[in-house]
């Protein structure tokens, strides 16, 4: 969904607090979720807005007053942007995404998000522990879920994982992952 685990609110806060970047790209942004947590808690809700915020999504149908807390959007695939972008940033946000990708497919773009990480930066992956099935929601086909990703394989490919949230919601529980470059 355009949304992500409530669950991974604390941790995301609490990297961003400790990372605090300069400039972060939140892949997949959906409703703007992060972007509204990038705004709330690194620039506390004052303008100017010190942190620079850019987004991605293929699908413009989810866009809502949100998405003015972001400086700028790019209304396309995360595979596209990354293809044709090289600038980094000093924080990604790639949230409740990583399910939609088929295994080959998410690893191919867990290593091109992680060029666009820039040096001493952070990339913040939550995906659900469990896999639940999920089609195309409001009509979206990207929505849909096509692999499950272990604590395991995440740590092997070089991410600090945790679990957050709780078993008693089918969709609370996610593993919150960690990569710095």
């Amino acid at each position: 969904m355009p949304i992500g685990s409530y669950a991974a609110v604390p941790p995301l806060v609490q990297g961003l607090l400790q990372a605090r970047p300069r400039s972060v790209l939140d892949l997949g942004m959906g409703f703007g979720g992060g972007g509204v947590l990038v705004r709330q808690w690194l620039d506390q809700g004052v303008r100017p807005w010190k942190t620079f915020l850019a987004g991605v999504e293929a699908w413009p149908e989810y866009r809502n007053p949100v998405w003015d807390l972001y400086n700028v959007i790019y209304a396309q695939t995360i595979e596209n942007f990354l293809a044709g972008s090289h600038e980094t940033f000093d924080c990604v946000l790639f949230c409740d995404v990583l399910e939609h990708f088929e295994k080959a497919a998410g690893q191919e773009v867990l290593t091109a998000i992680q060029q666009r990480v820039a040096d001493g930066g952070r990339l913040f992956v939550t995906t659900p522990v469990k896999f639940f099935r999920q089609g195309a929601v409001y009509g979206n086909p990207r929505e849909r879920h096509r692999a499950l990703w272990s604590e395991d394989e995440l740590a092997g490919l070089g991410f600090g994982v945790r679990r957050v949230g709780s078993r008693a919601y089918s969709c609370g529980e996610c593993w919150f992952a960690e990569w710095q470059r």
